[in-house]
């Protein structure tokens, strides 16, 4: 006999069950249920919600564990004012205990048991609100805060590339260039400007976008249409 989840029990004189696992038809369960729990948030693929805020996509992912027995939320965003082929997990803040701060997978099987009171924790914890517009400084104040953390730190430069796109996506180039200059001055680690091809390619492009910021629209309209999500929920960044 097979239930709605594909777990399969065979009747004799042992029953045996097999664990259930993340198929096809439970992922979608799953991502329905999830969407329900966080109605803002629209489907993007299975197991992943989002919305849009300007341009920045913020929402949750359920990330998969090697065998699909489980799976852990993550909390995150991405930037549309900068190209790049997927939707990255920026900010990636994953779902976590409340006694302990360990990260709280979810099991596959324990769901229905589970995911309501996971989801209201995950809106919680989350680094920047789910429903709603929001405003720079809101969005400034979570890279901010993310920067503090050991992956944050390391991905510094790529962070407050964002933090110059955003800024100058919602028309305040000042606040722009001040956070280029923050950055050259503390970020010192070669190291960090890597996925950037170096310092001086970061700078002259962020540079080159403060002075065109037609250039930062153009990217975000370009990427809603490359990464397609044109469908998702629509909220505003505001100045």
């Amino acid at each position: 006999m097979t239930d709605t989840w594909g777990h399969v029990h065979y009747r004799g004189p042992e029953t045996v069950v097999i664990e259930r696992k993340l198929t096809r038809s439970v992922n979608r369960r799953i991502t329905n249920d999830w969407r329900r729990e966080v109605p803002s948030l629209g489907v993007y693929r299975p197991r992943h919600l989002l919305r849009r805020v300007g341009p920045l996509l913020v929402g949750i992912c359920l990330d998969r564990d090697s065998g699909g027995a489980d799976y852990l939320p993550h909390f995150h965003v991405h930037c549309l004012a900068a190209i790049f082929p997927v939707v990255s997990l920026t900010l990636a803040t994953s779902l976590r205990t409340e006694r302990t701060d360990a990260a709280d997978w979810v099991k596959v099987r324990w769901h229905d048991e589970r995911y309501r009171e996971a989801a209201a924790r995950m809106v919680r914890q989350s680094l920047l609100p789910l429903e709603g517009d929001l405003r720079l400084a809101q969005v400034l104040d979570a890279y901010r805060r993310y920067m503090t953390t050991p992956l944050g730190r390391w991905q510094s430069a790529l962070l407050y590339r964002d933090m110059v796109l955003l800024s100058t996506w919602v028309g305040d180039p000042a606040q722009a260039r001040r956070l280029l200059d923050e950055a050259l001055r503390v970020v010192t680690d070669e190291v960090c400007y890597r996925p950037l091809d170096g310092r001086a390619a970061f700078e002259q492009y962020c540079r080159e976008r403060i002075a065109r910021p037609e250039l930062v629209h153009q990217t975000v309209e370009s990427q809603i249409v490359a990464l397609k999500v044109d469908r998702l929920p629509v909220s505003n960044l505001l100045r």
